[in-house]
């Protein structure tokens, strides 16, 4: 019996479970995946981005009727239930500070001695600066803060329900945060520390000795993106990080990881040298919101890995597996899928499988399919497609036979928002340089900014470009080809509901036309 838990620490946390659910959404992942996070800025636009895509992933899950080789939204992803805390903010007032936290004005009185040994140890802008926006660069002021988390209150209750059930290594714990910033880099040693999650006796994670319920890993985030830093956009903030102070944050932290005893079993590091941009400064709020990164992509496939080994004691000699490119291009033969050699090229099979099926089902069904559900049953039953799926058995006030009824309209909302917000993931990753994926400027025109939907091309005026989505080597073929080897050949006949069975119509022609256009090789 296995459980896997992700758990995300700090923007770059919130930005990795973003990829980790559209990566899920594409067929990838565990079966089960339980998923909470933690930041203490409320409003920060990433992580409010992350939020909102797992409530989408989990209800169009729930409302779409999946049949033949769909293998989208395979994971179940489980969050706290109902209205439990997802987010564990650490702070349950606004403006907090270290100060008040730590009672400062309290223990100049009655302890000085001990206010005297906090002023060593932080300046007054560390300890008068709100943290409600997260620690600023700053992760000796979330050391403090994070040190005695409520594990026995959502979200981390969750970590903990049947912990008794669980033998030696089969709770699987993968957190994930970077080591340059304030949040992540506090709180992914301080959570992976022994007494925390590891070996902690109050919750039974432990089994005596060096052995434990627990198998605890993690992703390391080392520096990876830029944003530029303007005098107006900094002006009266007190304290933050630039671009500038990663490189000495993160050799510092390496240092500290590599001379203290925590409870990891497993490390990932991953970064990039590029520093691409993937936004403009922001010290956090609702303004914060960053393009989407490969490196969040890997950082996911990351906790993947873990999830995928086998059922197994680990073996207590070390091992270290190493993946880096030989140039500066990212193409789907250089991403890191798995430790396991012998099954690699499988795996970057299956991957890029995955994420091109869906994004030329996302873009089909966005595109061609909603234009053909605004039509009548009657103007587009002269399309073979249609009329194979629809035609024979179709009744007007029947939502099992028609797509077009009122009860089909939450799930094609539901897909809208969801498919929507892939196709911005999956475009954003693009950059039009270095990386070789999915190429953007067949999808959509203008700018790709978050918040701002995609203009996407329409498949019937420019014909070639659904064919040509996927970089690499294909057979560039067009809009025509996925109707007739794609759509003409996708026959559903499972007992499901219109609005399943006409999405699912969609999804089976991308796979097969992403076959004849030789993509999923």
């Amino acid at each position: 019996m296995l459980k896997n838990v992700l758990i995300g620490i700090g923007g770059t946390g919130s930005r990795v479970i973003e990829s980790v659910i559209h990566l899920c959404a594409a067929g990838l992942g565990p079966d089960k995946l339980h998923i909470f996070m933690i930041d203490p800025d409320q409003g920060n636009g990433n992580l409010t981005r992350t939020h909102t895509l797992i409530k989408n992933y989990i209800d169009l899950r729930n409302k779409f009727q999946r049949r033949g080789n769909n293998k989208s939204f395979r994971t179940e992803i489980i969050i706290p239930p109902g209205d439990k805390q997802f987010v564990w903010n650490i702070f349950e007032e606004s403006n907090y500070t270290l100060a008040k936290y730590i009672n400062y004005d309290n223990i100049v009185k009655t302890k000085p001695e001990i206010a005297d040994l906090a002023n060593v140890l932080f300046t007054e802008k560390e300890l008068n600066t709100s943290l409600n926006k997260g620690f600023r660069g700053h992760p000796s002021i979330g050391a403090v803060v994070m040190a005695d988390p409520p594990m026995e209150e959502y979200p981390f209750k969750m970590l903990w329900e049947g912990i008794e059930s669980f033998g030696a290594n089969e709770l699987r714990v993968f957190l994930v945060g970077s080591i340059f910033g304030g949040t992540g880099a506090a709180g992914f040693p301080t959570l992976g520390s022994r007494q925390l999650i590891k070996f902690n006796e109050s919750m039974q994670a432990s089994l005596g000795g060096e052995q434990s319920r627990v198998l605890l890993g993690g992703a390391l985030v080392l520096p990876y993106f830029s944003f530029s830093v303007d005098s107006v956009s900094s002006a009266g903030e007190p304290m933050f990080v630039t671009t500038g102070d990663f490189p000495i944050a993160t050799k510092a932290a390496l240092q500290y990881y590599n001379d203290k005893q925590l409870g990891f079993d497993q490390y990932y590091f991953i970064g990039d040298s590029l520093a691409q941009k993937v936004g403009d400064f922001s010290t956090g709020s609702s303004t914060q919101q960053n393009k989407p990164h490969y490196i969040e992509m890997v950082s996911a496939l990351a906790g993947f890995d873990f999830f995928g080994q086998p059922a197994q004691l680990p073996n207590n000699n070390k091992k270290y597996f190493l993946a880096s490119r030989e140039t500066e291009k990212i193409t789907w033969n250089v991403l890191p899928l798995t430790r396991d050699n012998t099954g690699l090229t499988e795996h970057k099979r299956k991957f890029k499988a995955a994420i091109a099926d869906f994004t030329v089902f996302a873009y089909a069904y966005l595109t061609y399919g909603k234009k053909e559900l605004n039509r009548t049953h009657k103007e587009v039953s002269i399309e073979p497609w249609y009329s194979e799926n629809f035609g024979r058995d179709f009744k007007e006030d029947n939502h099992l036979y028609n797509p077009r009824h009122n009860q089909n309209s939450d799930l094609y909302n539901v897909a809208d928002h969801f498919l929507n917000a892939f196709l911005y993931w999956i475009a954003s990753i693009d950059d039009g340089e270095t990386v070789f994926l999915i190429d953007s400027k067949k999808l959509a025109s203008g700018a790709i900014a978050p918040n701002k939907k995609l203009e996407l091309f329409d498949p019937e005026t420019n014909i070639g470009n659904i064919g040509e989505l996927v970089k690499g080597d294909s057979m560039h073929k067009t809009f025509n080809a996925f109707r007739i080897e794609g759509l003409q050949e996708a026959i559903i006949k499972d007992n499901i509901t219109a609005g399943s069975k006409y999405l699912n119509i969609f999804y089976d022609a991308a796979t097969r036309f992403n076959t004849s256009n030789l993509v999923n090789n």
